[in-house]
């Protein structure tokens, strides 16, 4: 918002033409970062090689864990499996970390918790994201720059 800005003072002022191509590079910067966020990568953890930790990584219980091992471990216990007919259906919401962070503020899940990124395909996969993302931005702000550049002047200011 702020290079957006910074275009339309620059244009309406008597600045030379060279001028105002500088709020691209400011533009490039939120453009990506936006593109990148839509695609559910943060670019300042990416370049520090984290990743948040998921909602389901955070909140794993004992009395959870404890439950599930006695359901299986009881003879005589014939459970669904995920592949059964009519057995479980994909569904998470039932699940007692939906609850705990939903609750949390958003400040919390902002600044979550953060581990290295160990798999390598998932690197990669955070790289292309990365590359969509600073293509996506170079190619707007310069089109945007371009038709900034390209008006007239208004000497307004």
């Amino acid at each position: 918002m702020g290079s957006l800005a910074a275009f339309i003072l620059l244009t309406l002022s008597s600045v030379p033409r060279g001028f105002r191509a500088i709020p691209a590079a400011g533009l490039v910067l939120g453009i990506s970062t936006q593109v990148a966020a839509l695609k559910g990568m943060c670019v300042v953890l990416h370049g520090m090689h984290h990743r948040h930790v998921r909602p389901w990584e955070l909140f794993v219980d004992e009395e959870v864990m404890d439950d599930m091992s006695s359901t299986s471990d009881s003879p005589g216990h014939l459970g669904k499996k995920s592949f059964d007919s009519f057995g479980s259906s994909n569904s998470y919401e039932d699940e007692p970390w939906v609850v705990k962070y939903q609750k949390r503020n958003l400040v919390r899940k902002v600044f979550d918790r953060e581990v290295w990124v160990q798999e390598p395909a998932l690197r990669s996969i955070q790289d292309t994201i990365f590359a969509q993302a600073m293509l996506a931005a170079l190619v707007s702000a310069g089109a945007l720059a371009a038709v900034f550049v390209c008006v007239p002047g208004g000497y307004f200011y």
